[in-house]
């Protein structure tokens, strides 16, 4: 057909015979030309030695990142950068992927700084921005694998590099000419290659479809997927330096598995909630790409695309999340069966219906071809992926000019709407150093961050130089509503008068609230002499003068902390107060600390308070009561593969806390007294923690947990002196066998009558208790289905640090059981034998986000080393 059309047009045309024959010769050479370059770039089955997706192959993270510098140098169609390093010390590699002619150096920088400008453009005038939306390329991001042991995704990376390097379909060739698509081979290779190594290692044996048993992310695990507003993992960095400052793409796919059961693959238009502070068409443009997924899944006779079940748009700081506040068009698909095993599924197994009770088995609006249940293979979830994967792209280059258009008037729409609030971060705050924090984590995100040079006056309130401003009215405005503004939760029930409809994630995660950093908000545009702010740098250090006793350390500042672990690891010697302390520069609370003056001790802690911007005062007189502290040798437990041990480990490695691992053989052994003061239990329940994973299901190292002989071990380590903090619901071990004379008033009180499902709650401190030392008299805490404490009448060797009011609990988020827990104690602390218990019911360093309550977990650590 095609070539008869030439044909009439030549025809009709009347070109002489030569110019014909000459067109012609083009024509076959460009074919020509275009098949050896195309036989020049190497398959990946060339250099990986199988078929990507192949049945009980996975290869790691080396061998994909192997083919992807080959594709480079063979094709100049695809530019290979590596964006940093892992956790771990790998090279992070991302591919860009365009014709030729986008691909050169001066064009793909052209294409950059646009895509960047018409994201950032409030203030960009709309007919310059329309110019630039015309000329410009749409910017497309594809992930494979933030989730290791979801390994379709990187396993399909090789294979959708090639076919979109190489494909001359037409579609492909208009991609390649309108979209400039960004690969990421897998958001965490350490994972990659761990994950893949486990399989080789058991294929053929009894564990080969155990999953992986350890965090295959160095801190996080399988929670690295929740750190896209904090950046705290270096592979979050990586990434989010390029989704939210050098490229700014308008769609992005963020791969993973497993699909609702037993649909095969996940996607949009996802359920409610809808966070309000998301623009309008961020969502519309969510709806569009995935309609565009479900119908050329439909085309290929790919059944069992599924929408509107589990996923919803409300929560931040997911990979695929947090881009809607930064007005990106986030997409999520989760495609069945996460394992190169292949394995048969009975439909007569599956459940009758999906959770809101839409069948399983009959066609729907959001559920049209049910999948009948078979064989499934790996290669089969790659394939979806990539056809998925291949619908957004369309979708990004049939609407390249609209989606251009579009990111510049949300921008537009974020400077008009914002203006008139002003959030001021105000410098005189006790720990300016986490307020300065904060600042880096809304840089990370790309708000806009103005500091003070001169002290300004709004209202009746005065603000030192060095105060931080961010005002509403920007691009992401979003992002910053989100971040510094308490979330409302909709109280959702599956029907009227019946139960929740539980949340997807969190729905309470408002930033400065978790960090416990003062933010005013002021309905007002201020103006001041102020710099614009690229990064922060740490405050200014002050040491005021040379004392005769002692430096005293604010016990208010999260950085003090930093300060004492280094001095102690130096030899100094340091003291905590009991009361208040008389400084020359003012007073300082109970639990400041005091490092002794002796030679040498000047130069470090001046170091110390250049380094951590410590402002660290002089004391002449010894007060009345001190108690000595030493570094306490820390036993951090480790029941395999969870990941609040994870960040807590994070957290200690951040702060400087020395701290072995303590394993379930270690507990069993026992003699825990000889090498800990201080033994702290990450949050599990009491069975997972006793028990350990089932005999069987994985090696004999990985099963087991620390027995009753390890509960009867822990047990002995407190009487005879030893420290024990629990976060969590690990306060369940305890309470059940310790014989502590206390119970957790939340024990069997059923979901219709309590549901925290991850909120902000307002917190009672008592800061004369040496656990809340440095506290105000309230604070905000990160809360999930955590235990709630009461004190047994006339219990005696127990004290309470903090207390939930008995109204008012809710600062952000969603909560129901404030009758439940109100007036309930939150973090107490109970003798047994010689030693002592701390529990705290929530998470103090919750995905080391919350940097309001780590003075909870550190002060209850350094209990261990006093005397």
């Amino acid at each position: 057909m095609e070539g008869d059309q030439v044909k009439r047009r030549l025809t009709r045309t009347a070109l002489p015979v030569a110019c014909v024959l000459a067109l012609v010769s083009t024509q076959a050479l460009t074919s020509a030309t275009t098949a050896t370059a195309r036989d020049r770039v190497p398959k990946p089955e060339a250099v990986i030695g199988w078929v990507p997706c192949a049945d009980y192959k996975l290869a790691t993270y080396e061998q994909i990142a192997d083919y992807y510098r080959k594709l480079d140098k063979a094709s100049d169609r695809m530019k290979l950068v590596e964006i940093g390093r892992t956790s771990e010390g790998r090279p992070q590699l991302m591919a860009i992927v365009s014709s030729e002619k986008n691909l050169k150096e001066e064009n793909l920088r052209r294409y950059r700084e646009t895509s960047v400008r018409l994201s950032q453009g409030d203030t960009l005038p709309e007919k310059e921005a329309r110019a630039l939306a015309k000329s410009g390329k749409a910017i497309a991001w594809v992930d494979f694998g933030i989730h290791s042991t979801e390994v379709a995704g990187h396993q399909t990376a090789p294979q959708f590099a090639y076919d979109l390097v190489t494909s001359e379909t037409p579609e492909a060739r208009a991609i390649r000419d309108n979209v400039i698509t960004l690969l990421v081979p897998n958001v965490n290779p350490d994972g990659g290659t761990k994950v893949a190594e486990w399989y080789r290692k058991n294929l053929g044996g009894p564990y080969q479809d155990a999953g992986y048993p350890e965090l295959y992310q160095k801190y996080a695990g399988h929670d690295n997927n929740r750190d896209w507003y904090m950046f705290n993992l270096q592979e979050t960095q990586n990434v989010g330096r390029q989704l939210f400052h050098e490229w700014i793409p308008q769609v992005m796919h963020n791969v993973h598995q497993t699909a609702v059961f037993p649909a095969r693959i996940s996607i949009p238009p996802y359920e409610d909630p809808l966070n309000p502070n998301i623009h309008p068409q961020v969502v519309r443009g969510v709806n569009l790409v995935g309609d565009a997924m479900g119908q050329r899944l439909e085309r290929e006779d790919k059944g069992g695309a599924l929408a509107r079940q589990s996923y919803d748009i409300w929560w931040n700081g997911g990979a695929r999340t947090a881009p809607y506040y930064h007005n990106q068009i986030g997409i999520l698909t989760e495609t069945a069966h996460a394992s190169a095993t292949p394995r048969y599924y009975d439909p007569a197994t599956f459940p009758k219906t999906f959770a809101d009770g839409t069948s399983t088995s009959e066609p729907s609006v959001f559920y049209p071809s049910p999948w009948k249940g078979g064989e499934w293979h790996l290669s089969q979830s790659c394939d979806y992926i990539k056809t998925a994967s291949w619908a957004m792209l369309r979708v990004a280059s049939d609407d390249r000019e609209a989606l251009l258009n579009g990111v510049a008037k949300m921008a537009r729409d974020g400077g008009q709407n914002g203006k008139g609030t002003t959030y001021v971060i105000p410098a005189d705050q006790a720990d300016y150093p986490t307020a300065t924090k904060l600042v880096d984590k809304l840089r990370w995100n790309n708000i806009r961050v103005e500091k003070a040079v001169d002290s300004f006056t709004v209202g009746n309130r005065t603000y030192p130089a060095g105060s931080y401003l961010v005002r509403e009215a920007q691009p992401y405005r979003a992002a910053v509503l989100d971040l510094l503004n308490p979330q409302k939760y909709p109280d959702r029930r599956l029907y009227p008068g019946g139960p929740l409809e539980p949340p997807y994630d969190i729905t309470g995660y408002t930033l400065s609230f978790q960090m416990g950093v003062t933010v005013d908000k002021l309905d007002q545009n201020v103006r001041t002499r102020t710099v614009d702010v690229d990064w922060p740098s740490v405050p200014k250090g002050v040491v005021a003068g040379a004392p005769k006793y002692a430096y005293a350390l604010d016990p208010r500042v999260n950085d003090s902390s930093a300060a004492v672990n280094a001095l102690l690891a130096a030899g100094e010697k340091i003291a905590r107060s009991t009361g208040e302390v008389t400084t020359r520069t003012g007073k300082l609370p109970a639990g400041t600390f005091l490092v002794t003056a002796r030679a040498g001790t000047e130069k470090r802690v001046t170091d110390l308070a250049n380094q951590l911007g410590l402002s660290i005062a002089a004391v002449d007189a010894k007060p009345a009561t001190v108690t000595a502290l030493a570094a306490p040798r820390i036993g951090l437990y480790d029941g395999f593969n969870n990941y609040d041990e994870g960040w807590t480990r994070l957290i200690l490695d951040q702060f400087g806390f020395g701290y072995q691992k303590l394993t379930n053989a270690a507990v069993r052994a026992g003699n825990l007294r000889a090498t800990f003061d201080t033994i702290v239990l990450p949050d599990a329940t009491y069975n997972s923690m006793r028990n350990g994973r089932a005999a069987g299901s994985l090696p004999p190292e990985y099963t087991g947990g620390m027995t009753d002989a390890g509960v009867a071990n822990l047990k002995a380590f407190v009487e005879a002196g030893g420290t024990v903090v629990t976060l969590n619901r690990a306060a369940q071990l305890p309470i059940q066998a310790f014989d502590v004379p206390v119970r957790d008033v939340t024990a069997g009180v059923e979901e219709t009558k309590l549901n925290i499902p991850g909120s902000v709650l307002n917190l009672n401190v008592d800061a004369s208790d040496p656990v809340g030392a440095g506290f105000g008299s309230t604070a905000s805490a990160f809360v999930a289905d955590g235990p709630a404490f009461e004190v047994e009448e006339g219990a005696q060797g127990v004290t309470v640090a903090a207390t939930w009011p008995k109204t008012d609990l809710l600062k952000s988020g969603f909560l129901l059981g404030e009758d439940v827990i109100g007036g309930k104690a939150a973090v107490v602390t109970a003798k047994v034998g010689e030693g002592q218990v701390v529990m705290i019911g929530f998470k103090p360093q919750h995905r080391a986000q919350s940097h309001g309550t780590y003075r909870l977990l550190f002060n209850a650590m350094y209990l261990g080393g006093q005397d």
